[in-house]
């Protein structure tokens, strides 16, 4: 298993190295020696918004703990679930936060699964709005159809997972073959299913989800402003949702790779110029994924001063 993510971070990083080269890196730092950038710090500031924003969503839904001791955990799971394929880490903070306060995993799982159904959701609206508006080539309709229909089982799926007990059940037996879930009691999925969250913190959570996402598509705004392009701020928050949700979808750690490319195809179909596309890309995952993986960093450090989570991860 761990040779394989290594094969697959390793085809991730040759993906985005070949990016580069192909775009010039010699006329990219022109391009960016030319740039503003005044708006690429509105960009890290909108970028740095959306991580905290993420925190308050985990705890409408949670509702156990308070920010502050959820701002580490859920930072730390952010990173760690862009290392892994189709971000299939997330369960992690359900462990991480029972070592840490004692929190049933059965609770905090449930607010994990609507976390992230309300992000799906978010992603495929957005998503779908681009491709709608945009006159994209077979192939990437055929791609994004994929992608949007992936999500939508994964959608599916969760929620007869959280109403469907013997669904669950079933389900569980074959995840709980994974590592980090074999520490589970087999009364696990009994404890689950007595957990409810109310309504009006999963619709609080969806608003949140949705204002997130189109936040992330104005960090790409900023960044294509700062070097003298201007489109639309809502269809760059499809072209956001759709390149992410293709580059998730390719299993690839974090997307990386796939989501570059398909974000630069998709600028090129707005009429952006190949090199202001890739620099605008590389700059924008820079200050959104990579900088997510290092305030992950920041806060493994801190929570391995609070308890050994590198059992954890084991």
């Amino acid at each position: 298993m761990k040779q394989y993510k290594l094969l697959m971070l390793i085809l991730s990083l040759v993906i985005l190295s070949a990016v580069i080269y192909y775009a010039d890196p010699v006329v990219m730092i022109e391009v960016l020696s030319r740039s503003n950038p005044v708006p690429i710090v509105f960009g890290f500031l909108f970028a740095f918004t959306t991580m905290f924003l993420g925190v308050w969503k985990w705890k409408i839904l949670l509702n156990k703990v308070s920010y502050k001791e959820l701002v580490p955990i859920q930072i730390f799971g952010f990173a760690l679930s862009n290392f892994t394929p189709g971000k299939a880490a997330e369960p992690a903070k359900a462990v991480i936060l029972k070592m840490r306060k004692g929190v049933p995993i059965s609770l905090s799982l449930t607010s994990i699964i609507w976390e992230r159904i309300t992000d799906v959701i978010a992603l495929l609206l957005f998503s779908l709005v681009a491709i709608g508006r945009l006159s994209i080539s077979q192939n990437f309709f055929v791609a994004g159809v994929i992608s949007v229909s992936v999500f939508i089982v994964i959608i599916a799926v969760s929620i007869t997972v959280l109403y469907n007990k013997g669904f669950g059940k079933w389900l569980f037996r074959i995840v709980k073959k994974f590592p980090i879930l074999k520490r589970l009691p087999d009364n696990f999925m009994d404890v689950f299913y007595t957990v409810q969250i109310k309504k009006r913190n999963i619709i609080k959570s969806q608003i949140i989800a949705l204002v997130t996402w189109g936040m992330i598509g104005f960090v790409l705004y900023f960044v294509l402003i700062a070097l003298g392009v201007e489109v639309s701020p809502f269809l760059l928050a499809g072209v956001t949702s759709l390149s992410i949700m293709i580059g998730i979808a390719s299993s690839l750690p974090g997307g990386v790779g796939t989501t570059e490319v398909v974000m630069i195809l998709l600028l090129g179909v707005l009429g952006v110029e190949t090199t202001i596309a890739t620099t605008a890309t590389i700059i924008f995952r820079l200050i959104t994924i990579w900088m997510v993986n290092l305030s992950g960093g920041v806060c493994f450090v801190y929570l391995s001063r609070k308890f050994e989570i590198r059992n954890v991860l084991k």
